[in-house]
């Protein structure tokens, strides 16, 4: 975290207010190089405080791509915090000969794991056929999107397994394969892997719900599981948590 007092006045917008925290996004190397020609500049996110009534699980693990929230330990106390992909700022990092980190917060070494893949994803993100997502009606989207958020705590990712990445005509069902992603650890709690299996379950009859779908097969996976030939493959895809989200949090292209 750096703190507000490092930045010369008038480089961050005023919304950017000394409540928020400025969560310096960078390789650690990047970081401390000794060039400063070779790496003038760094990046912070914006944090936000919230209300810890204003968590939402969708906006966990890097589950949606222009939103995230997580909990940083602050003089004591668990606070909430949510970043907005769009409150990226770029600052010369000479600024950082003037002080040192804020060590009124800390973040959990898992959760900056978290922010860097969720920074990553902006980039990096595969798209649904757009025939396939307009099978899905918005009730459906909304069970579904309630049921994660209301029991999905231990949800990582979902994967979706398409027989075919084309724009298919009416006619043609798509026929996809889905594993719901868990920690190692939740696999192994029985209450945890319960509940997990209930997301599938969900998932499995909303979609059969849907004309021109048909689930294949459906099941929990550790995240030890996936492997890498499963991510290379290119019809195997992150289902995308922002396009079961409320439509305040936007809709995936």
């Amino acid at each position: 975290m750096l703190p507000h007092k490092l930045v010369p006045e008038g480089i961050l917008p005023k919304s950017a207010t000394i409540d928020t925290k400025l969560v310096v996004i960078s390789h650690d190397c990047d970081l401390v190089n000794s060039s400063f020609s070779a790496e003038p500049f760094f990046e912070v996110f914006v944090a936000r405080p919230k209300e810890k009534a204003a968590r939402n699980s969708l906006l966990f693990n890097s589950r949606n791509p222009r939103k995230i929230q997580f909990f940083a330990e602050e003089s004591g106390e668990r606070r909430l915090y949510e970043i907005s992909v769009h409150e990226k700022y770029r600052l010369d990092r000479k600024i950082l000969e003037n002080g040192t980190r804020d060590k009124s917060i800390e973040i959990s070494r898992q959760d900056i794991l978290i922010l860097a893949k969720w920074a990553m994803r902006r980039y990096h993100r595969p798209s649904l056929p757009t025939a396939f997502q307009n099978r899905i009606p918005s009730a459906v989207q909304n069970k579904l999107r309630k049921k994660l958020d209301s029991e999905g705590e231990d949800v990582s990712d979902i994967y979706m397994r398409l027989d075919t990445a084309e724009e298919l005509d009416d006619a043609k069902a798509y026929r996809i394969i889905l594993r719901v992603v868990v920690p190692p650890e939740a696999c192994e709690d029985v209450d945890r892997e319960k509940r997990a299996l209930g997301i599938v379950s969900e998932i499995r009859k909303l979609l059969a719900q849907c004309s021109g779908i048909s689930v294949e097969d459906a099941d929990v996976a550790s995240e030890s599981d996936i492997t890498m030939q499963d991510l290379r493959n290119p019809n195997m895809i992150r289902w995308d948590f922002e396009y079961l989200s409320p439509e305040e949090q936007g809709t995936q292209e």
